[in-house]
């Protein structure tokens, strides 16, 4: 799954597309972004941490890429000047998203197997975007000298202080069922009298969208319907094979949407191959899709041919080795001698004798 994943997270970054996935996982298709109002915001986030902080009770989160979405998490510097370690994290995919005077970020995160501490990771993204903008505040406003009341002071934020909210997307695509949590307060237990306890919880919740659970894709208004509209034939070759013949998109698509989709249901070398598919302005994936099927059935023939083969070798030595033995048990050679020169098991020197004796040997 990481080619698809790679792909998906490349082809997601185009500005219509990434707007279209969150109108139609998170607004039922309704045009609440506009692509014209995302702007890149794909950073490195850093987290500094107290040499005590980085030696107490505090997660370390240093050390390779995460399940969740793929995010890479650099491995913490640790200053022995300042006691003090930096941890650095990259979402996927970050926009900003500017309309009016109002602005948002907006984050999507790929997944390709299901991640049962998904909430706690992606609460923990969010953490450390909402923990940059209060430096960048508390910076400001000490430079600029705007804290004015002891409360201000102290905690380096004016009352009127506010943040840019954050809304993270987890686009998963992967073949088995989401089993995993659905929200952080699925991953807690909340013991006797569990009740009482859970509604106090703070609950916090990724917005999960499951391709594979999805029936009805025209909630997308971009090629990404056409895309994801395959997920459901990933495994049935035949019910792929009627879905594209049936649907005139798949004679049209863009050169990006072939690709991902070439990838997505397992075509291969597309890119060696795509001059052949193109026509017009797009690219016929019915013609592609013949191809690939063409190609498989003749790869199935000459597998088959080969283990035919091996097979009548197989058949050949066994049929010697039993004509061996009954040879040796004419000589009145020991049965158990007679199976050792001969290279063969009891068994078939049982169905020796039920041959001979059937005369077909």
């Amino acid at each position: 799954m990481g080619e698809v994943n790679d792909v998906l997270m490349d082809y997601l970054r185009d500005n219509v597309r990434f707007a279209d996935l969150f109108n139609g996982a998170l607004f039922g298709g309704e045009r609440v972004i506009k692509a014209d109002e995302l702007f890149e915001g794909s950073e490195v986030s850093v987290e500094g941490l107290s040499r005590e902080e980085s030696l107490g009770d505090r997660p370390d989160f240093g050390g390779g890429r995460k399940s969740f979405g793929g995010g890479k998490e650099g491995s913490g510097r640790n200053s022995k000047s300042s006691g003090s370690r930096t941890i650095l994290r990259t979402r996927d995919i970050k926009k900003w998203m500017r309309s009016g005077c109002e602005l948002r970020i907006l984050a999507a995160e790929n997944q390709s197997q299901v991640d049962y501490a998904l909430h706690w990771r992606g609460m923990n993204y969010d953490d450390l975007q909402y923990g940059e903008q209060v430096r960048r505040l508390r910076r400001e406003n000490k430079r600029e000298k705007r804290l004015e009341s002891s409360a201000e002071r102290m905690c380096g934020l004016r009352r009127e202080d506010r943040l840019v909210p954050v809304f993270t997307l987890c686009l998963y695509h992967g073949e088995e069922p989401w089993d995993g949590p659905r929200s952080l307060k699925d991953m807690m237990d909340f013991g006797q009298d569990g009740e009482k306890w859970e509604k106090l919880f703070s609950d916090y919740r990724i917005h999960l969208v499951c391709l594979n659970e999805m029936k009805d894709f025209d909630c997308f208004k971009s090629p990404l319907k056409d895309l994801f509209g395959l997920i459901p034939y990933r495994k049935d070759k035949k019910g792929l094979r009627e879905y594209i013949s049936g649907n005139a998109a798949y004679r049209f698509l863009d050169e990006e949407t072939a690709r991902a989709a070439s990838v997505l249901i397992g075509m291969k070398d597309f890119e060696g191959r795509k001059e052949k598919y193109q026509e017009r302005e797009g690219y016929n994936m019915c013609t592609a899709w013949r191809e690939l099927l063409e190609d498989s059935r003749k790869e199935g023939k000459e597998e088959g041919r080969e283990e035919g083969k091996e097979e009548g070798r197989e058949e050949g030595r066994a049929e010697e080795g039993q004509r061996c033995y009954l040879r040796a048990i004419a000589l009145h050679i020991p049965p158990e001698t007679a199976r050792t020169v001969a290279g063969i098991s009891e068994k078939e020197a049982r169905i020796a004798i039920q041959l001979r004796e059937q005369g077909k040997i």
